[in-house]
């Protein structure tokens, strides 16, 4: 994701220099300024994300930055968009479970619409009836994922049922609750790469499923 962004910034450092892309909606003041400060800032977040792989709130602050500096120069819809993709990653992550997070989320939201207003009543409207639907969407999305797994005893499920290594019961534990990469699994444990995918392989084929998505769902509400 952190690679994508940085792409994408730089598409659109390009777009900024030869046509004004991103601030050429605006009617507000110093949008130039917002927008090349803004892509910037992102741009070094996006590439901090490679240093600090675990930080996941680092691209977060990123997609948040960038949503906010799209809807001050006024470019609704794609400010939308990375709303959507924002919302989706939090509740992937189950981010959202935390009322702090909630609350300072629900903060922003606020932000945003007040940035809507200069633009008039149809974008305002607009942006509170796309992003209303966008987010129940992914919500029912991330309901009907839950309730397909709620089926499951997760009472009877215990990671101490399976012939677990402690560093697999670890690997389990850091992908269900913070979605850890390989890459950092193998430095927190000092082993590379290869153990750790020989041990996610020993793991899915003991629990019977085939990757970390499916990981994930299955722990879904269990207490480590």
């Amino acid at each position: 994701m952190a690679l994508i962004g940085c792409v994408y910034l730089i598409i659109m450092l390009i777009l900024n220099v030869f046509t004004g892309f991103a601030y050429e909606q605006s009617i507000m003041p110093f949008s130039k300024a917002v927008s090349y400060i803004i892509e910037g800032i992102a741009f070094v977040l996006c590439v901090l994300c490679f240093f600090f792989y675990t930080r996941h709130s680092i691209y977060y602050i990123a997609l948040e930055i960038l949503t906010l500096s799209n809807l001050y120069t006024g470019r609704i819809y794609t400010a939308l968009f990375l709303t959507a993709i924002l919302f989706i990653l939090l509740l992937v992550e189950n981010r959202l479970a935390s009322k702090v997070r909630l609350g300072v989320c629900l903060a922003l939201e606020v932000v945003k619409l007040v940035l809507v207003i200069p633009y008039g009543v149809r974008s305002f409207f607009e942006y509170i009836g796309i992003t209303l639907f966008s987010l129940a969407t992914i919500g029912c999305i991330n309901l009907l994922f839950r309730h397909a797994y709620d089926k499951k005893s997760f009472d009877t499920i215990s990671i101490d049922d399976y012939k677990f290594t402690a560093r697999q019961k670890d690997c389990i534990k850091e992908i269900v609750l913070n979605n850890t990469t390989i890459k950092a699994l193998a430095i927190n444990h000092n082993v590379s790469e290869s153990a750790i995918k020989k041990d996610l392989s020993h793991i899915y084929d003991v629990l019977g499923i085939t990757g970390k998505a499916d990981l994930k769902a299955l722990f879904i509400g269990y207490e480590f």
